[in-house]
């Protein structure tokens, strides 16, 4: 047995969390061929797809949402993934293919690998910004779009670089990102609420970063060039986005929940999504968790998941079928 195998010999071997059984699925769509994708699949009812965020690594996962998973799956199917690059899924087999791109084609393919004619999908900081560019993309496939936290898909609202020198210390603290300690470190500055930060969850986290897969991520994406590359890549892609949104393409019902006290996603930045979206389509909503930070399921996940349910009822339960009056 390897150091890094007797050091995580209490992990379960595809990083599940609390006792949820994840499952695997190939993947293929546009520029991608059989990426081998790990998802969890709990409750019955119609389609809910949530997509977590951050960049590609290990400990960025579906485990992300695994506190909802209770109340969001007493009413619907709820399929949380691995993005590429992401978890225990598998990276693309061409560096080439280490773009945003990838992200969109995965999230689509995913979709059509279930063999879902449609879905509710969900997203939260980055993938926030990814399920929104997807339901521009695949307006048809997307019955219903809920975003959290997204500095991704902005617009741009303040000084997000200062944002981010003044919380995110963990190199200056020597902090290795394969080490629990760091993983403590990550989430204790994006929240406000922090009693979900468990030995279980650092401990996974940490396995996830010291995977043969994640070491082969992180090679890649700090190449020299290859975060510009990437980061080019996804503003271009946000920026379709926008284009699409104010053509009127994003005409399904939109819910964006924020956490009031996000480090850094101010609300000036969550009300101009809003407002972006509003102008084109009169079925958005938006509501505001207080005492919430950047990792909202984790923080309050029983109130998050009672708005995405109750947002998805009004439009998709029982009343649906009552008229819906806008002034």
């Amino acid at each position: 047995m390897s150091e890094t195998e007797q050091q995580f010999a209490d992990v379960d071997k595809d990083a599940a969390i609390k006792g949820y059984e994840p499952k695997y699925i190939d993947v293929q769509y546009g520029n991608l061929d059989g990426i081998n994708t790990r998802y969890y699949d709990i409750g019955e009812g119609e389609p809910l797809i949530l997509v977590h965020g951050n960049n590609w690594s290990g400990s960025s996962s579906a485990n992300s949402w695994s506190e909802t998973f209770e109340y969001l799956s007493e009413e619907y199917r709820v399929l949380a993934v691995d993005r590429i690059g992401c978890g225990m899924t598998d990276n693309p087999d061409d560096p080439e293919d280490f773009r945003y791109e990838s992200d969109i084609n995965h999230i689509i393919g995913f979709i059509e690998a279930l063999g879902l004619d449609s879905c509710h999908i969900a997203g939260w900081s980055r993938g926030g910004g990814l399920v929104t560019r997807v339901a521009v993309e695949v307006p048809e496939m997307i019955d219903s779009l809920i975003i959290c936290n997204s500095a991704t898909l902005g617009p741009a609202a303040g000084d997000g670089h200062h944002r981010r020198d003044i919380i995110f210390k963990q190199d200056e603290l020597g902090l290795e990102k394969t080490g629990p300690e760091y993983m403590e470190y990550f989430y204790s500055q994006y929240s406000h609420q922090r009693d979900y930060i468990t030995d279980e969850r650092l401990e996974i986290c940490a396995y996830l970063e010291n995977t043969k897969k994640a070491l082969e991520t992180d090679r890649i994406m700090n190449e020299e060039g290859q975060m510009e590359h990437w980061q080019q890549t996804l503003d271009e892609e946000m920026k379709e986005t926008h284009i699409r949104i104010k053509d009127g393409v994003l005409d399904m019902p939109v819910l964006y929940v924020f956490g009031r006290d996000d480090p850094t996603v101010p609300p000036l930045m969550a009300m101009a999504a809003y407002d972006m979206i509003g102008e084109h389509n009169d079925k958005v909503h938006m509501n505001i968790i207080n005492h919430c930070g950047h990792m909202i399921f984790l923080e309050h996940p029983k109130e998050l998941a009672q708005t995405m349910t109750g947002f998805l009822n009004l439009w998709h339960g029982e009343l649906a079928d009552e008229p819906h009056e806008f002034y």
